[in-house]
């Protein structure tokens, strides 16, 4: 199917009967050229179709030529002119020379007989040609230029009668091939590459329609098996259904009934089905604890970047707040050498909140993809990829992953680990450390009895687990944050896995 390779250039030395060094390249007709020396004839042969022989493997070693004898001379014409002479009239001689067989005047060096004789020619109608011959493929009229310098002031070497038959002859010079001419020669495999097209476009045209006509079935399928399996949380089948049913709505252009929920359940899916294989609280500490920075990379790369993760919380600011950007009560903790590690989510850019504005206090249920895990003075931060936002709607969903509803505190209330009465108290008891008591493997129903209702909580899931935090906020301005881990393929309350206290 490749084009066909240019044409090797071939290139010719010969010498003329006197002895004369012609030099020039081969064209695809033959060449009938005079001396610009002494102005008798030389026929060079047309450009061979065979390839170059290649050239000899070892050097000639030039004492060794030049003690055999050898001699740089050209080689002259190997085929002996015939007596008597043929009829000057009958070759198509490039440059025309006087009958008398004088030669014409020596051109300077630079002169190029065959350019000469084409310039100098008048445009004339083209000469029958002789019988027994035929004018060679490819020729063309030569242009009506002006002459070469080196031609001025030369005489007509065929005398002053010999104008008239000198003006009815054409100098024909092979050209090559032209658009046209190569693509008839290669007319089979464009007829093959055509059909080609053709049938490819034929294949795609009819996968077009079939996904036009059998797209109301599509849609109706992630309808009534897709969303449900998403439902009971089995996010592989719901993935695999809904993203037909998406793909097929689109295909339609959303003009169909459902459309708007078939959308919504896909892009949920999505985010269900690609959780990241840890907690954050786990790629935390893996992150502040790695001390090579290319190492810790190519293992974001490899199992982080890109990833979902599943988020509950309350809003606690907005731009409109003095801290200028959108903050969570959710953080992210790790046990650290001194003290906890702690990092926040950053929504920086991230379109989701940008289009649905939360407000200051509200419970929020989303679903993200995570960019980065960068330092920042305070500790760390998470980056999320701003188009990567999806609200969760299917509390059904979130349900099979083992969230359940949780009590909140409706107001201020006294905190049993702080010992604080709700009498007015002293400052010194305010400043007084609190007594810090082992929670950790405590259930829920535990920590509701000790500790009472929390402040506020937040969640967030990856594969096969989630973390439900519990806020406890006291007097003095720290918050107690509870953690408790649940595996979601296992029955059974949560416990308490990490305690921090944050002042």
């Amino acid at each position: 199917m490749a084009p066909a390779p240019p044409p090797e250039v071939q290139t010719f030395r010969v010498s003329c009967p006197e002895g004369h060094v012609i030099r020039g390249r081969r064209l695809e007709g033959y060449q009938a050229l005079r001396c610009p020396d002494c102005g008798l004839g030389v026929f060079v042969l047309p450009s061979s179709p065979l390839p170059m022989p290649p050239l000899p493997s070892s050097r000639v070693d030039p004492n060794r030529m030049a003690a055999a004898g050898g001699d740089d001379a050209p080689i002259p014409l190997s085929e002996h002119v015939p007596e008597p002479l043929p009829d000057p009239s009958d070759i198509d001689w490039l440059e025309p020379v006087d009958p008398t067989g004088d030669p014409a005047p020596g051109p300077s060096p630079d002169y190029d007989p065959v350019e000469a004789a084409v310039s100098e020619l008048p445009t004339a109608e083209r000469r029958p040609p002789a019988a027994g011959r035929q004018p060679p493929t490819g020729a063309r009229q030569p242009s009506s230029r002006p002459s070469h310098p080196a031609d001025r002031g030369r005489t007509n070497p065929r005398g002053p009668g010999s104008t008239a038959a000198f003006d009815d002859r054409q100098i024909l010079v092979p050209v090559r091939a032209g658009l046209g001419d190569r693509l008839r020669r290669n007319r089979p495999l464009l007829v093959a590459g055509l059909v080609v097209l053709v049938l490819a476009g034929t294949v795609a045209w009819t996968m077009v329609r079939n996904q036009r006509r059998n797209a109301p079935i599509l849609v109706q399928e992630g309808r009534e098996e897709g969303i449900p399996a998403l439902d009971r949380g089995d996010f592989d089948q719901a993935h695999r259904i809904l993203s037909r049913a998406a793909a097929a709505v689109e295909s339609l252009n959303g003009q169909i009934r459902g459309a708007d929920e078939i959308r919504q359940a896909a892009r949920e899916a999505v985010i269900f089905v690609d959780l990241i294989p840890d907690r954050l609280e786990m790629i935390l500490d893996r992150r502040a604890r790695s001390s090579d920075e290319s190492e810790w990379q190519r293992l974001f790369e490899g199992s982080y970047r890109g990833r979902s993760v599943l988020i509950s919380a309350q809003v606690t600011a907005t731009p409109a707040d003095a801290a200028g950007r959108y903050e969570l009560n959710y953080r992210i903790l790790s046990e650290g050498p001194i003290a906890p590690r702690e990092a926040r989510i950053d929504f920086e850019g991230f379109r989701l909140f940008e289009a649905s504005e939360p407000q200051k206090g509200w419970q929020i249920l989303f679903g993200a993809r995570l960019s980065a895990v960068e330092t920042e003075p305070n500790g760390w931060r998470f980056r999320l990829e701003p188009d990567s936002g999806v609200t969760i709607t299917h509390q059904e969903a979130i349900r099979s992953l083992g969230w359940t509803p949780v009590e909140i505190a409706s107001g201020p209330q006294q905190h049993p680990i702080m010992g604080l009465p709700r009498a007015p108290i002293l400052l010194t008891t305010l400043l007084t450390p609190p007594i810090r008591q082992d929670l950790k493997g405590e259930t829920p129903d535990r920590i509701l009895q000790r500790l009472g209702a929390p402040q506020s909580f937040a969640r967030s899931a990856s594969q096969g687990e989630y973390v439900e935090q519990w806020i406890y906020n006291a007097p003095s301005g720290a918050r107690q944050y509870l953690n408790f881990l649940r595996s979601t393929g296992r029955s059974g309350p949560a416990i308490v896995d990490q305690d921090f206290y944050l002042r």
